[in-house]
């Protein structure tokens, strides 16, 4: 009993504080939600300028994919045009100068453009930084870039579809309801 009176009693909190879920339907857009509002928005071919690294780009794109259309692929209102940056570098050494651990920071500049518009709506850079042990053996070396490659792709994804989840939820005014203030008159 105790149990549930603390369950009513947080859930009567948050509804105080004014919490209110990204993804639960009737937000401030309506009966549609964010996850509605994510699903319209059309992820335009990635610009890669990450070096030669096609992996990174591709294991990007399927990441914003499978987070961006969760619910389904709605008739497009938006284009999510993404440019994707990779710096490698070596910070750990051996005494022979080899080296032994690499770093890499992945950065995505992004533009959300409303298609009916052509305006952009929202635009941001964001990035992730990890790093991963060079090891003795080559194939374990290729495995641990390959996997950090793969989180720091996840990781970057769920960055910028909470960022747009949160766009979404945000209440914005037309541009016809945003009038000009007069200045002030001094007497």
């Amino acid at each position: 009993m105790a149990r549930l009176i603390g369950v009513f009693s947080l859930a009567a909190a948050l509804a105080a504080c004014g919490f209110e879920p990204m993804y639960a339907p009737g937000g401030l857009h309506g009966a549609s939600g964010a996850a509605a509002d994510l699903a319209a928005v059309e992820l335009a071919p990635l610009r890669n300028d990450a070096g030669r690294n096609f992996r990174v780009g591709q294991q990007m794109s399927n990441a914003l994919s499978e987070r961006l259309y969760a619910s389904g692929v709605a008739p497009a209102r938006y284009r999510l045009e993404l440019k994707l940056t990779e710096h490698r570098e070596g910070f750990g050494f051996r005494q022979d100068e080899s080296v032994t651990r690499y770093g890499l920071r992945l950065s995505a500049e992004y533009r959300l453009i409303d298609i009916a518009s052509k305006k952009t709506v929202l635009s941001e850079t964001t990035q992730t930084y990890n790093s991963y042990d060079v090891s003795q053996s080559d194939f374990a070396t290729v495995m641990a870039q390959r996997d950090m490659e793969q989180r720091l792709t996840r990781d970057l994804s769920d960055r910028i579809v909470s960022r747009l989840g949160l766009f979404f939820r945000e209440p914005r005014k037309d541009a016809a309801e945003v009038a000009p203030q007069p200045s002030p008159k001094s007497d």
